[in-house]
């Protein structure tokens, strides 16, 4: 359950947008390319975590994404990353608190768009009015503050079930809402967009896949971790279902409104339709439980550290939770926004760290042909970012 939402957030409603920088045909081939070299690099990532547990020879050692990055460098032959292999781990816990504090603050303006919309339907804020938004962004803050209080993973469960059933709900109401009166012929629709656009839709694509940060924790939580990479197991059989999820809605967005699909489709459904007020609201809410997910990561990364050396803190929850609506109160474009934070730290964390992770710790055991992969995959995530930033 954890897995599946910590993939499918509002990142997959911006899929339609990413479609239309890419083309019909294009998209969905991409995609499928960005989630196979994802879902290996995921693999990557267990694999070295299991490596390191190993060499402590204990079981009970679950190193995180940073020490995993960290003790890896650590055993390098060269010198160089062995001497700053410290340096390295601290990256990147910046770049998966960077990440995570992006998640958190697109789920900020996400929810305060939507809401936006359906109050304005009986006056209270106008639609598409910056003011309203940011009165919508602080009267939001309380219950997303009080949805942090839980933050232990399997406290989280029931919240994560719940959420899973309320987007699914969602989902399948865009799915009826972009099906209902049949499509246009798909030629009337770019099947290969301008390469101009791909940037774009890399970043999306990337954002809405970026779920890399769980994978360590989500396995420790198990009690059968074994099972999570194997064949049939969590990771391989959550991800086809994702990336079969995915695909399905940028197609029908995309198809269906062309290029007038807004950064998020569900702000293309009929605003007069009660049936579409309910969607957006069920999703807010799904949206609205997922956000402690998300906080979960920065939370247990950080916190440790400035506690030793600020600590003890009051009010923690609420003074991390005050600094993303801040970061949201100054974010004017959601489509942006998610596509420079999936082309930054996403192709970062999901596309290059684990292809190097392998590289330095299993050079001896390597085939040229693994080798040449994880160069490519390196490659791909190092043009993506630099194209995606810019």
């Amino acid at each position: 359950m954890h897995l599946v939402k910590g993939y499918v957030g509002t990142g997959i409603f911006a899929l339609g947008q990413a479609f239309k920088c890419s083309g019909l045909l294009l998209g969905p081939l991409l995609l499928v390319l960005i989630a196979l070299m994802n879902l290996n690099c995921q693999h990557i990532l267990v694999k070295t975590a299991q490596k390191i547990a190993k060499a402590e020879e204990r079981e009970d050692v679950k190193p995180s994404f940073a020490e995993t990055v960290e003790y890896t460098v650590e055993a390098s032959s060269i010198k160089c990353l062995r001497n700053n292999s410290r340096r390295f781990g601290f990256m990147t816990v910046i770049m998966l608190c960077v990440i995570e504090l992006g998640f958190c603050c697109v789920y900020f303006v996400f929810i305060a768009e939507h809401l936006v919309e359906i109050t304005s339907a009986y006056g209270f804020l106008k639609e598409k009015d910056k003011d309203s938004i940011h009165i919508m962004l602080t009267i939001i803050l309380v219950p997303m503050w009080l949805s942090t209080f839980l933050g232990n993973l399997k406290l989280l469960l029931p919240l994560s079930v719940l959420a899973n059933i309320l987007l699914s709900c969602g989902v399948m109401i865009v799915f009826y809402f972009t099906t209902k009166d049949g499509l246009v012929p798909a030629s009337e629709r770019n099947l290969v967009s301008s390469y101009k656009d791909l940037p774009l839709y890399f970043g999306i694509a990337l954002f809405s896949f970026e779920g890399i940060t769980f994978i360590l924790p989500l396995q420790s939580e198990m009690k059968h971790p074994e099972k999570f990479s194997s064949n049939f197991g969590v990771l391989n059989v959550g991800m086809t279902l994702v990336c079969l999820l995915f695909a399905a809605v940028g197609i029908l967005s995309y198809w269906k409104f062309g290029e007038e699909v807004e950064a998020s489709v569900i702000l293309n459904l009929p605003f007069e339709d009660p049936l579409a007020k309910a969607a957006k609201f069920l999703i807010c809410v799904a949206v609205l439980l997922t956000f402690t997910l998300h906080m979960y990561i920065p939370f247990e990364v950080t916190y440790p550290l400035f506690y030793r050396k600020y600590g003890p803190f009051k009010h923690n929850l609420l003074a991390m939770c005050l600094y993303r609506i801040l970061l949201a109160h100054v974010v004017p474009f959601l489509a942006l926004f998610i596509s420079l934070l999936g082309a930054s730290s996403g192709a970062t964390l999901a596309l290059i760290i684990p292809p190097i992770l392998e590289l330095i710790a299993f050079k001896d055991e390597l085939s040229y042909i693994q080798i040449s992969k994880d160069i490519l995959i390196i490659a791909v995530g190092v043009v993506g970012a630099v194209t995606g930033t810019v």
